[in-house]
């Protein structure tokens, strides 16, 4: 059975040209030259967020697996928002549910994410937000043009086609195009061993967080003389140290059922940095409870009316998963399937005939916070497979020979009788 791969990237990354580096692909999403208030949504568009902030939460406890982690929904929400224009019928309708469009469909979810694209950027226009999205295709599979005209259209991605056969070229290209566009922040997402012979196409979107916090160079909200070492106690009650920095402002703060928020501003306050933090140290609980606690909730809970003594762990992080169980478990099931998922609007037709699925979606995530401010990097991958059709069991015969018959010997072409006869057993 033959196999073809395609990766479909999405990530946190940046636009950063090295000397002498030409970037495989032209980047053309937008640039904001002006400042907006906020983002434009429709009420309908208003009850997607809330949805992809549900997915948000069910998709960390789901993968929460004792250790420190940062992920990015966002990511994986770009990641198979691309992956569904390639796909119908039920598979098409199992990640649109997952993303929380339900009945609205892959128009919905292209317009959202199109608003997403061009206006999160343009809110505050000291923070370094860059979305960018791009295609890089084997020559040897070219895509349906009306895949083309919509991730044209709606995620700015322009494609580009070229010799998949020497595999490390193919990698270093990813790279090298992963590693500028988050100013280097992750350097690689694929080795060369990554790259099947028989690679498809690789899908990539990047997107790149960087934001002091809010304050100024005369009163920041952390500063490295105000770091020292302090407790940390962990889940089982062993006590560590950890570099913990410190202040004492009026911040938003939310005292809920079982836990409390702090939001930490950044620049000038459009995104914020959220703390929720178990009365109890006991984070799978508040895991659980965020299950039925929404996004907006915790917002509209938030108070800006107390002065905060704030200590924060100063931390690194970076992981990678494997995200296939967890998004079958959390419904994705279909496009996993061999046989049954439906990918029938990505590529153009074959000699052969191929069904595509989805094999595995890894996201590789990393975060710095530090007294000057948060970065922010996440690289997610849909890796899908092109095999050739299912074979159809086929019908079964049973022929026992075990009483008299007639047998012959004649001549395939012609059709004439060389020989005849009958076998009676005697």
């Amino acid at each position: 059975m033959k196999k073809y791969i395609i990766f479909i990237a999405l990530g946190l990354m940046a636009c950063s040209k090295s000397d002498g580096i030409k970037d495989p692909i032209t980047i053309s999403s937008p640039t904001p030259t002006e400042q907006i208030t906020k983002v434009s949504l429709s009420e309908s568009q208003k009850g997607y967020v809330k949805a992809g902030n549900a997915m948000a939460l069910r998709f960390l406890k789901q993968i929460y697996d004792g250790k420190n982690l940062v992920c990015s929904p966002l990511s994986l929400q770009y990641a198979l928002a691309m992956t569904a224009n390639g796909a119908s019928g039920e598979t098409l309708q199992e990640i649109t549910d997952f993303l929380g469009y339900g009945s609205e469909g892959i128009d919905a979810l292209n317009a959202y994410s199109k608003i997403l694209l061009e206006q999160l950027p343009a809110v505050d226009l000291s923070v370094t937000l860059k979305v960018t999205d791009a295609l890089l295709v084997n020559n040897k599979f070219p895509l349906l043009p009306s895949f083309s005209k919509t991730v044209e259209d709606y995620y700015y991605a322009p494609a580009e086609n070229m010799d998949f056969s020497d595999p490390e070229k193919v990698a270093a290209r990813i790279n090298d195009w992963a590693s500028r566009n988050t100013n280097g922040f992750i350097d690689k997402i694929l080795e060369s061993g990554d790259i099947s012979p028989s690679a498809a196409a690789f899908l990539m979107n990047a997107l790149y967080f960087k934001a002091k916090w809010a304050g100024s160079e005369y009163e920041p909200m952390f500063t490295e003389e105000g770091t020292s070492d302090d407790s940390f106690t962990l889940s089982d009650g062993t006590v560590k140290t950890v570099k913990m920095m410190r202040n004492e402002l009026y911040y938003p703060v939310a005292e809920m059922n079982g836990f409390k928020v702090l939001a930490l501003p950044y620049a000038n306050e459009k995104f914020h940095m959220y703390i929720l933090l178990p009365d109890e140290n006991d984070l799978p609980g508040l895991l659980t409870k965020l299950q039925t606690v929404s996004w907006e909730d915790i917002q509209q809970n938030l108070k800006q009316d107390a002065e905060v003594h704030v200590k924060l762990p100063k931390f690194d992080i970076e992981n990678k998963f494997d995200l296939t169980d967890a998004l079958q478990d959390l419904g994705v099931r279909r496009a996993f399937e061999q046989g049954s998922a439906q990918f029938d609007r990505m590529f153009a037709p074959q000699d052969g005939e191929y069904w595509f699925r989805i094999g595995k979606v890894i996201q590789k995530s990393k975060i710095s916070v530090a007294e000057w401010g948060t970065e922010a990097a996440a690289v997610t991958a849909v890796q899908m497979y092109a095999e050739g059709m299912p074979i159809v069991n086929p019908r079964k015969v049973y022929f026992y020979a075990d009483h008299p018959f007639v047998f012959a010997i004649g001549e395939s072409s012609s059709g004439t009788i060389l020989f005849e006869g009958v076998f009676a057993g005697k």
